[in-house]
């Protein structure tokens, strides 16, 4: 988060003071609860992921000091994208106007005010309609502590080719149900992922940076034909997804999302006999482990305006590990700052197979609409962006400071341009220093070489995109 100065009115306010017969300027009940409200008690609320409810006076009071720190930080909320690259729907980040408010209210010594002074309530979104709900197929209970990977499988139930226009995890147990990543499998794959879960004892298996299961090595499935890997990824028949494993991204929700609907219009396809792979990372720290049975609701339509595909950019050499490629991501031990970094107008590949797969031209425009960034435990930045033909520059997203914890999905307030004759432009960074390892069993890990992999050793540097013909 981005630090600013206090709009005027308010420091003309502060710099004014006020006698001790004066009413506080700022009260809890008028201006600082409507704030926490709608920022932060959505996940802080009692039996929600949030280790304490911050819903009411009572329960705020006691944790003022901890509220004063995080707003000072800029630790939450946990919104990861600079506020210098673009602009999001459902940016649930602090605004300079409600930082100010929350830190001059707290400097004043956070008075309660009277119940009386609230706020006439504003207007609200209207409510989400989903025509279609999954629900896991089994229970599952975390056995990992207190971070635990898992996909479970949804049979895609429609018997007729239609559109996604939306999604929304509605979590069954929500102290525990940290983020959700959703991916589709095509009806020609499932016999795969479904082997996945037959190999695995208990509901669905273990996976991490995608779904494929935790256990699996290396960047590609076995026995893959780098050829006919090429060749599909270029033709738009295989979306490349995290792994280039014929999976392709459906979206993905952290607690506080609030844009579940994708640009108006727009949908991704799905047909008879598809999977949805629904990989939930569970975290235990704020409750014990219980058996959880989440549910996805759909919104679906028959026919789109436009339809739109997920584009998994990355370099194709980083997940091959062929250097002919540009491979591979090496991201030696012991090293703090590694950065690496691609262009489209280096190879192409992924971003024609888009095309291809919308049914455009290789010299067709595209618009990005949605943008998500995936890496693993040791990025501490990434970035995407539209290097223009006339060498301007579109940033999509920039994460200053990366926590895989916390990814998600943004959706831009306005669609960006990736013309015929500009690049997409990837990069990202990690800490791969003995300070920045993750701890297993109360022990640190020894740093190690890291490339591509889908472990949670493993690292990646993945740029997801919301693509549809202008």
């Amino acid at each position: 988060m981005h630090h600013r100065l206090p709009p005027l009115s308010l420091a003309l306010a502060l710099l004014g003071g006020c006698s001790a017969a004066d009413e506080p300027a700022l009260t809890w009940y008028a201006d600082a609860e409507p704030i926490v409200a709608a920022k932060c008690a959505t996940c802080h609320q009692q039996g929600d992921i949030a280790p304490f409810p911050l819903t009411t006076w009572g329960e705020v009071e006691p944790m003022l000091s901890l509220v004063e720190y995080s707003v000072r930080s800029g630790s939450m909320p946990p919104w990861q994208p600079s506020d210098d690259c673009n602009e999001y729907q459902g940016d649930f980040s602090l605004t300079a106007d409600e930082e100010a408010t929350l830190l001059a209210w707290l400097e004043d010594g956070a008075p309660a005010g009277d119940p009386s002074e609230r706020p006439a309530p504003t207007e609200t979104a209207p409510p989400w309609e989903a025509d279609l709900t999954l629900t896991l197929p089994e229970p599952y209970e975390p056995s990992v502590a207190p971070d635990d990977y898992r996909c479970q499988i949804l049979e895609w139930p429609l018997d007729e080719e239609g559109f996604v226009t939306g999604v929304r995890v509605v979590p069954d147990q929500r102290q525990m149900v940290h983020h959700t990543i959703l991916f589709a499998v095509s009806a020609e794959q499932a016999d795969v992922y479904r082997q996945y879960d037959a190999e695995d004892d208990g509901p669905g298996y273990s996976c991490f940076g995608g779904p494929r299961p935790t256990s699996a090595e290396g960047g590609l499935p076995e026995g893959v034909d780098i050829a006919e890997l090429l060749a599909a990824l270029q033709s738009g028949e295989a979306s490349g997804g995290a792994g280039m494993n014929g999976s392709r991204w459906i979206g993905s929700w952290v607690p506080g999302t609030t844009a579940p609907l994708f640009p108006e219009g727009t949908g991704l396809r799905m047909g008879p006999g598809d999977l949805v792979i629904a990989q939930f990372h569970y975290n235990t720290l704020v409750a014990d482990a219980a058996a959880d049975q989440s549910s996805i609701e759909f919104a679906t339509a028959p026919t789109v305006e436009r339809e739109a595909f997920v584009l998994p950019f990355t370099d194709v050499g980083w997940v091959t590990g062929l250097p002919g490629l540009g491979g591979p991501m090496d991201i030696p031990a012991d090293m703090e700052h590694v950065e690496h970094h691609t262009s489209s107008a280096d190879s192409a590949l992924l971003v024609n197979g888009a095309r291809n797969a919308l049914g455009l031209d290789e010299e067709s425009d595209l618009l990005v609409h949605v943008v998500g960034h995936h890496m693993h435990q040791l990025g501490t930045w990434g970035k995407q962006a539209v290097r223009h033909a006339d060498g301007t520059e579109s940033c999509l997203v920039e994460i200053p400071d990366w926590d895989f914890s916390w990814q998600g999905s943004y959706h831009l307030q306005e669609p960006v341009l990736l013309g015929a004759d500009d690049a997409l432009e990837l990069g990202c960074a990690w800490d791969n220093s003995a300070s920045n390892q993750q701890v297993i069993d109360g022990v640190p890990l020894v740093p190690t070489d890291v490339e591509w992999g889908e472990g949670t050793t493993d690292e990646m540097c993945l740029a997801t995109l919301y693509v549809t013909a202008p």
